[in-house]
């Protein structure tokens, strides 16, 4: 219910601000991108250093699908865009769950710069430094998402019902067996449970969210390029996961909404708005690790003080 009125005052408080429907657009992908990441970063305990490579081959997806094969549409694209990823993160997630610990992040992070090399290179394809522009929203059930809010309601319905998805996995029965893993994979998997099966699904269910996310994302801005598959897109990614909070569910929510504000607002004064964002994620590290949401919890516990029993 929350994260409904949420999602129904975001484009006029950010309006109010000064701001666009555009950055209410951003912030909610950013905070789907950011809810995905966390089944594997929060739920999961595997930190993947590479996450925005399902981001940017989403927005790639969608982009070649609309250009070469649906000029029209706007749907066969994204569900396309959806299948892509799955099948491709199958494929990946068999590879590189693999290995643990530190080498499956450092296979993540190669994975990222070679889908960023292979954009960057690949002209004929991707558009190379220049991306692929001339993306259009089209029309949805006879609805064209041209006007901004239209589309921010467009997204917002996509963004909702994957919150909803995400918060029915968490709290299931393979929501718990996947913090089981996180906690002590060796011992769940002398309980019984195959552990590798867990981690690939969480994995490909992480990198499906994060790439239709993207290919909603290149809707937005109506060009993909290769930024979106950098390894310092990929960064910020998990800086907004953990200064959010990334054992609450609703930490990346918040992560994503401080990482936009904090962008929007202090690039108007700085270019080097990301040196002082860096400063903050090591304040939150140090200071609260367990992010804003630690600290909302925190100051709602001074407010309502718990009841001993």
């Amino acid at each position: 219910a929350l994260i409904l009125i949420g999602l129904v005052l975001l484009p006029f408080l950010l309006q109010a601000g000064g701001l666009t429907i555009t950055s209410a657009v951003e912030c909610v992908l950013l905070a789907v991108v950011g809810l995905g990441l966390n089944v594997l970063l929060g739920s999961t305990g595997l930190v993947s250093f590479g996450h925005g490579a399902w981001f940017g081959i989403g927005a790639y997806a969608v982009a070649i699908f609309q250009l070469r094969f649906f000029p029209n549409s706007v749907l066969e694209p994204l569900l396309l865009c959806v299948l892509l990823v799955a099948v491709a993160a199958l494929i990946i997630g068999a590879l590189v769950l693999r290995r643990r610990g530190v080498y499956f992040s450092l296979l993540t992070l190669a994975f990222s710069a070679l889908c960023f090399t292979v954009a960057f290179r690949w002209t004929a394809l991707t558009g190379g430094e220049n991306g692929l522009g001339g993306i259009e929203r089209r029309t949805i059930a006879g609805i064209s998402l041209d006007q901004p809010l239209v589309f921010y309601a467009f997204v917002a319905v996509v963004a909702f019902a994957i919150a909803a998805f995400l918060l029915r996995l968490k709290n299931s029965p393979f929501g718990h067996v996947l913090v089981a893993i996180r906690e002590n994979e060796v011992r769940t998997r002398f309980l019984g449970y195959p552990v590798m099966s867990y981690k690939l699904l969480a994995f490909v269910v992480s990198a499906t969210v994060t790439g239709l996310a993207g290919g909603l994302s290149v809707l937005n801005h109506r060009i993909a390029s290769a930024e979106s598959l950098s390894v310092a897109f990929s960064g910020e990614l998990l800086a907004l996961v953990l200064i959010g909070g990334m054992r609450s569910y609703a930490g990346p929510i918040f992560g994503a909404l401080f990482f936009v504000l904090f962008r929007e607002y202090l690039s108007m004064f700085t270019e080097n708005w990301l040196l002082y964002f860096g400063l903050v994620f090591i304040l939150f590290i140090l200071f609260s690790p367990s992010g804003l949401a630690g600290i909302g919890q925190r100051l709602w516990q001074m407010l309502k003080p718990p009841r001993e029993t």
